[in-house]
């Protein structure tokens, strides 16, 4: 039977960050289902956006967006009720004039949305049948010199909004979920309420995966650079790779769009020895679909040094569409990415922050890429059919 379902993002704005092509990727399944699918967008959409969904541009509010934009006297205290009411006065009418959904699915959930989400699931007359919250942020804070995270007190706030869903969650007129079992223990174990595990849906075709020797071997990076993704220790990495290993057949793609700030405040930028060096290729604009297609293909190894600061219960999708080809990664140990490659991988851990690991992988990488790439083809099939989209539709509705 045919479904209804509305997609929510404030921040849906362009192809530049990562909204675009996952709720292209999600919508894309469900129309192949035969459901009808909606995009409630940011005010501000381009055309490409406009002409990709069924879309209708309603905020002109985001929490991811509106960095820039002054704020009240000490908003950042209220916002989580400032934020969800600027929501409801424009997903409130919006409701009202179309047809009830049979789903609701709001992809990236912050404290900020979720007074707006209660109050609508209580009191709307055209309430969806459900509504999925999806949680791409945990409650919890890595601690370094543990290796190991922990509940700030600052997340009792988020403990308290999402209680107030108990009864809706008991209903299944509520579901709450995340992407890695690292945030799905955090909140469950701050929450006492069930997360569901859902995957992060990619898109893959029939490529045919070969393992395969070259007098070339890529190794590549692609998203933009910053701290998080550990870009700054990449780029020293790489700059004593070729400072000592001047005759190696290793090459190096990466995508560099713009210089970031470092927590000191200073500015990261490629440098005179990676913008000058025939074996690196440093891209500088966004790609569109096709073009990153074809470099992911080609490539023989991605590097992926995320910080755990950042990313220990936070997901890539590059390293899951790495999986899905087949290709080996360097990753940082002690998170989901060490839990995705032992699963759906192979590739070579190195620890947290370590320019010197980075350094030696890349190196053991290019000497035994043959050993990598066969490991990674056995589980290929495995990773494509947990990740696929098909997979998290039926998640999504069960």
């Amino acid at each position: 039977m045919s479904k209804k379902i509305l997609i929510v993002e404030e921040a849906l704005l362009d192809q530049k960050a990562h909204w675009y092509s996952y709720i292209y990727t999600i919508s894309e399944a469900a129309a192949k289902k035969g459901w009808e699918v909606d995009v409630a967008c940011n005010i501000n959409a381009d055309s490409n956006v406009k002409e990709s969904y069924s879309s209708f541009p309603l905020f002109d509010y985001s929490v991811y967006l509106d960095n820039e934009r002054d704020k009240l006297p000490g908003e950042k205290y209220y916002s989580f009720i400032l934020h969800s009411l600027r929501s409801i006065r424009v997903v409130w009418p919006f409701l009202k004039k179309r047809p009830v959904y049979d789903e609701i699915f709001v992809p990236t959930v912050l404290v900020q949305h979720l007074l707006a989400w209660l109050i609508i699931m209580l009191f709307h007359p055209k309430k969806p049948k459900r509504l999925t919250l999806f949680f791409v942020t945990n409650p919890g804070v890595w601690k370094k010199e543990t290796q190991k995270s922990g509940i700030p007190i600052s997340s009792y706030l988020v403990k308290y909004l999402i209680t107030l869903f108990k009864n809706l969650v008991k209903k299944n007129s509520v579901k709450l979920a995340v992407e890695t079992r690292l945030a799905k223990e955090e909140f469950e174990s701050l929450t006492n309420i069930r997360f569901h595990l859902f995957p992060h849906p990619v898109q893959f075709d029939n490529y045919p995966f070969k393992v395969q020797h070259s007098n070339e071997l890529l190794f590549s990076c692609f998203g933009f650079a910053r701290h998080e993704k550990g870009s700054d220790l990449l780029k020293t990495a790489i700059e004593k790779f070729l400072t000592e290993r001047s005759l190696h057949i290793a090459k190096f793609i990466i995508q560099w769009t713009d210089s970031f700030k470092m927590p000191d405040g200073s500015v990261c930028s490629p440098g005179n020895l990676l913008t000058g060096n025939s074996r690196v290729s440093l891209i500088t604009t966004p790609l569109n679909n096709d073009e990153y297609q074809s470099l992911l293909k080609s490539s023989d190894c991605m590097v992926l040094p995320y910080r755990n600061s950042s990313y220990y219960a936070r997901v890539s999708r590059v390293a899951i569409e790495a999986a899905c080809y087949g290709i080996p990664m360097i990753y940082t140990k002690g998170g989901w990415l060490e839990e995705m490659v032992t699963e759906y991988g192979a590739g070579i851990g190195i620890k947290d922050e370590s320019v010197e690991q980075i350094f030696e992988a890349i190196n053991n990488m290019a000497l035994n890429i043959i050993e990598y790439k066969e490991s990674a083809a056995k589980k290929l099939l495995h990773a494509r059919q947990y990740f696929s989209p098909v997979n998290f539709i039926e998640q999504l509705v069960e």
